[in-house]
């Protein structure tokens, strides 16, 4: 074959080899490895840079070449129904479990399950099985997936299953709360109705921005866990932090920009059934949204908000 391709891997794989091209597949330490390198039929080549700068040059080209290559291979599928639900399995080929990084498969796929938002799995090499997120088998996926990974045909990949949406992976589940460095910084609650309360000790906006962001994707980690959600997640401040015009007017822009984003939406409603609604309070008052007849800290810096819009958006994870 001698063509350049990616090919997925655990999470530990090589882990110290920094100049090795590859990357996760998502967003996570808990994410299969992307490595890319030359299958030569009987033995794979895999690339490495010389220094940092070398990598940084060569690995975006290197990539697109990989996944070009990636699109040319043909994955058979076959759709079987179990309890009512579809379930589609690509096998047959060495490659049919990096097919989750071909866009257009992954979509063809889904057209074939009458879908937009699929469940997928890629336990070993040479699997991949995906069923539509909104069927009732979206419980019972991660438990198959689990067991194809703990008795693998091949090459072991990830327990762990992917939410696709429009063809590209946008969440992972099926894992604890990874453990950061951040418990000092917030805490997490869960009431009767599984609506989430984090408590913040933020002390400045651009702690709150970042502990906002990485506690809102542990919630989400938990939600995709628990399979129900009650819609509601309400971000709790204290006196750590001024109440004044500009937190008001960074909690909306929060809000704003949650509500915006459209496939955190949809990945809320495949997963819960419940869209995303959200709620600052400072030391128990509402801060945000404001209700209509609120008058106190509710004025908008225009300005600040037109160059928070030119700025990184704080929910770039996803992308």
């Amino acid at each position: 074959m001698d063509k350049l391709l990616p090919i997925l891997k655990t999470s530990d794989y090589k882990k110290d080899e920094k100049l090795l091209f590859k990357e996760y597949l998502f967003e996570s330490e808990i994410s299969p490895i992307v490595a890319y390198g030359k299958d030569r039929g009987r033995m794979v080549m895999y690339e490495s840079a010389t220094d940092e700068n070398d990598f940084n040059l060569k690995f975006p080209k290197l990539k697109e070449e990989a996944l070009s290559n990636l699109k040319s291979i043909d994955v058979h599928y076959q759709i079987t129904d179990a309890e009512g639900t579809k379930i589609l399995f690509a096998e047959g080929n060495e490659y049919a479990s990096e097919k989750i990084l071909d866009k257009d498969f992954m979509m063809k796929i889904a057209s074939e399950l009458n879908s937009q938002s699929l469940m997928v799995g890629i336990p070993f090499k040479g699997l991949l099985i995906a069923i539509d997120a909104n069927s009732p088998m979206r419980l019972k996926l991660p438990v198959i997936v689990k067991q194809y990974f703990d008795n693998p045909q091949q090459d072991k990949i990830s327990d762990k299953v992917f939410m696709v949406q429009n063809g590209e992976i946008v969440a992972i589940g099926g894992e604890k709360i990874p453990k950061t460095n951040d418990s000092d910084s917030f805490s997490f609650s869960e009431d009767k109705n599984q609506n989430y309360s984090i408590e913040l000790n933020s002390n400045s906006i651009d702690r709150l921005t970042e502990d906002v962001n990485i506690s809102f994707q542990q919630v989400l980690l938990m939600i995709m866990q628990k399979k129900s959600f009650g819609g509601q997640i309400t971000f709790k401040l204290n006196d750590n932090i001024n109440l004044d015009t500009k937190l008001v007017d960074k909690c909306h822009s929060y809000i704003s920009q949650i509500e915006k984003n459209e496939m955190l939406q949809v990945l809320s409603q495949t997963l819960a059934n419940s869209k995303v609604n959200f709620k600052f309070l400072h030391n128990g008052e509402l801060i945000a949204p404001k209700t209509s007849n609120s008058t106190e800290v509710e004025k908008t810096d225009n300005s600040e908000m037109s160059n928070e819009k030119n700025k990184k958006r704080w929910w770039e994870f996803w992308k």
